[in-house]
């Protein structure tokens, strides 16, 4: 089974990426592909529909080596903190360019998605905000659309709320479990 991990979080020894790393831990020494996004170069989409008549992006910089990688995958996970009631900008911009894995279908406004059948998603995003789950589920129902849309057969969001970005977020309660599941979902 292979793993892609991208962090989008600008803090590359920060909580999410703490998060993902201990996530995607059972994995890193065999089929685990990671990306720090704060590394790479993914300019914004500019929506030139390219990529509805191509199987690709009209865009050449370091996104391409992504859409390799979940186009080999089995499993996608992304992470990143929540700025602002959003994902990081640098998260949105390559998630925005993910468009270019979705085809034109004979309904209007429809898209099919060009990955192959049988992949998993999964989103982990950190925020400051005490009860982070609840006050950004909106968060969780856009992810699961995302994954839904790119033709991902399962997908699992979670949010940890009240993060400080000078604690570790080890120490959080429901990180054990989330870990826990987040892995179990990984090997089945």
């Amino acid at each position: 089974m292979k793993i892609v991990a991208i962090n989008g979080s600008p803090r590359k020894e920060g909580n999410t990426a703490a998060l993902l790393k201990a996530v995607v831990e059972e994995h890193k020494d065999t089929d685990l592909v990671y990306f720090d996004l704060a590394d790479l170069k993914v300019k914004d989409c500019t929506s030139c529909w390219y990529c509805k008549t191509h199987e690709s992006c009209s865009i050449k910089d370091d996104m391409t080596k992504i859409y390799k990688a979940i186009k080999e995958c089995d499993t996608l996970v992304l992470a990143s903190p929540i700025y602002m009631g959003a994902e990081t900008g640098i998260m949105k911009s390559m998630v925005d360019r993910m468009y270019a894995l979705l085809s034109f279908s004979d309904s209007p406004g429809k898209f099919e998605p060009r990955l192959a059948p049988g992949k998993k998603a999964m989103a982990l995003f950190t925020c400051g905000a005490p009860n982070g789950d609840t006050a950004m589920g909106y968060q969780k129902d856009r992810y699961y659309s995302i994954f839904a849309m790119g033709g991902f057969s399962k997908a699992k969001v979670y949010i940890v709320g009240g993060v400080n970005p000078n604690a570790n977020i080890m120490e959080k309660v429901e990180v054990p479990k989330i870990i826990e599941e987040s892995r179990r979902f990984l090997r089945h």
